[in-house]
């Protein structure tokens, strides 16, 4: 049976839609419960996240336990920090901010073993996780997605697809509508935003490429994949955990059935 390094990749390159989960919280629990609530996949951000290098190794343990393949969000375009993140047993990494095809090429370097890249061997967990055999298959099968995330990238969307070793990219709609407009917004569905988002997944196809997409929830999701992404996040444990609270609380005071007594024992 496939295991989560090659099924990640061999569904994605298919053609299929993965469904990919996000991880903001620190300890394994959030990681475990969207796990298994049908992810197809969990990305650990340590960009914006509130793990830590420190929890990467407990929070990759923690997906290991369930269905979903682990990625890893890197703080920035550093390549110990995207080392580390394989050699924990990454199955994909995602990189912040690469505006121009030298720091896509970077990027490849980074995670790709020579002669394709400088990567440094020594897949520590790794190599216990996905078999005696991952470096053989590590350059084949691991992912390596850029984020295409301000006006600048977008200019150079073309050649940035062009770097050889680069698994797709990855669109930051947040960043992305800041840079174009000056307000940061995670509906790509209007205004400026929208034709370059759209414009992103058919040039990322055209090549035969993944093209992925972080989004809050279902609505913005289906979007994303009737505009042809493949890789598509819907929800951060934080984001979901907060919506779900706050939609118990306003269904309860909507009702009036809080009291606003001293309860009584």
């Amino acid at each position: 049976m496939p295991d989560a390094l090659s099924r990640l990749q061999g569904r994605l390159f298919a053609g299929e839609t993965v469904l990919n989960g996000w991880l903001h919280l620190p300890g394994g629990v959030s990681a475990e419960v969207m796990g298994r609530a049908g992810y197809d996949s969990l990305t650990v951000d340590l960009q914006h996240g509130l793990i830590g290098d420190g929890g990467l190794v407990a929070t990759l343990e923690a997906i290991a336990g369930t269905p979903a393949a682990p990625l890893v969000r890197v703080p920035w375009l550093h390549p110990p920090d995207l080392m580390r993140a394989l050699d924990a047993g990454a199955a994909g990494v995602i990189c912040p901010m690469i505006d121009t095809p030298a720091q896509a090429r970077a990027l490849v370097h980074a995670c790709r073993y020579a002669p394709q890249g400088g990567r440094s061997f020594g897949p520590t967990r790794a190599r216990l996780v996905y078999g005696e055999d991952y470096g053989e298959r590590a350059d084949r099968e691991t992912l390596v997605f850029a984020m295409i995330e301000t006006a600048q990238a977008v200019q150079n969307l073309d050649a940035i697809l062009g770097t050889p070793g680069l698994s797709g990219v990855y669109v930051g709609p947040g960043d992305l509508s800041l840079s174009l407009t000056g307000r940061a917004s995670l509906d790509f569905r209007h205004g400026e935003v929208a034709p370059v988002v759209a414009r992103i997944a058919e040039a990322t196809l055209r090549l035969g490429l993944i093209p992925g997409i972080f989004t809050p929830g279902a609505d913005l999701a289906r979007a994303a994949v009737d505009l042809g992404y493949r890789f598509v996040t819907a929800g951060s444990d934080l984001a979901l955990l907060g919506g779900a609270a706050r939609a118990v609380v306003r269904e309860l005071r909507g009702q009036e059935v809080l009291s606003t007594s001293p309860a009584s024992s």
